[in-house]
C-alpha cells in the first residue's frame, strides 16, 4: 500500500465517522465576537479574554511597537536576547504588582510549565506530586 493510500483511506474513515476536522472561515476572529457569512457569533474560543484587541490605544500602541521594533520576532530570547520593551514591561508589572521582578511568557501554557517545573524541584511539606512512570 502507498503512502498517498493510506493518506486516502485514513481521510475516508475520519469522514465516515464524521471526525474530520473543518476550518471556517471568518471575517473578524480576535475579540468577543466571530464574523464569518454576514452572521455574528459569541467567540468563547478567543484568547482576548479582556476584549482589547480592537482597542484605539491598543491598537495605536501596536502600530508604534511595530515601528519602532519591526513585526518578525526575531529569535529566542534565550538565543538573541529579549527586547527592552519587554524588559521594561516586566520592570513596569513588577512595580506595579509590589514585586521586585516580573517574568514575561510567550504563553499561558509555557507561564503554567515553568511554574510546574519550578514547584516540582522543590521539597514541599506535605504535598504529594503524582507522575507517570515511563
Amino acid at each position: 500500500m502507498t503512502w498517498q493510500q493510506k493518506i486516502d483511506d485514513a481521510l475516508t474513515l475520519r469522514r465516515s465517522a464524521d471526525a474530520l476536522r473543518r476550518r471556517y472561515v471568518v471575517t473578524q476572529g480576535a475579540g468577543r465576537w466571530l464574523l464569518a457569512e454576514g452572521r455574528q457569533y459569541l467567540n468563547f474560543s478567543s484568547n482576548d479574554y479582556l476584549g482589547l484587541s480592537h482597542h484605539p490605544q491598543i491598537v495605536c500602541a501596536w502600530q508604534q511597537g511595530a515601528e519602532r521594533f519591526g513585526v518578525g520576532s526575531g529569535g529566542s530570547g534565550h538565543v538573541s536576547g529579549y527586547s527592552i520593551a519587554h524588559q521594561a514591561l516586566e520592570d513596569e508589572l513588577a512595580q506595579w504588582l509590589g514585586y521586585s521582578r516580573a517574568l514575561l511568557f510567550i504563553s499561558g501554557f509555557a507561564a503554567n510549565q515553568a511554574v510546574i517545573t519550578a514547584l516540582m524541584g522543590t521539597r514541599m511539606r506535605g504535598c504529594w506530586w503524582m507522575m507517570p512512570t515511563v
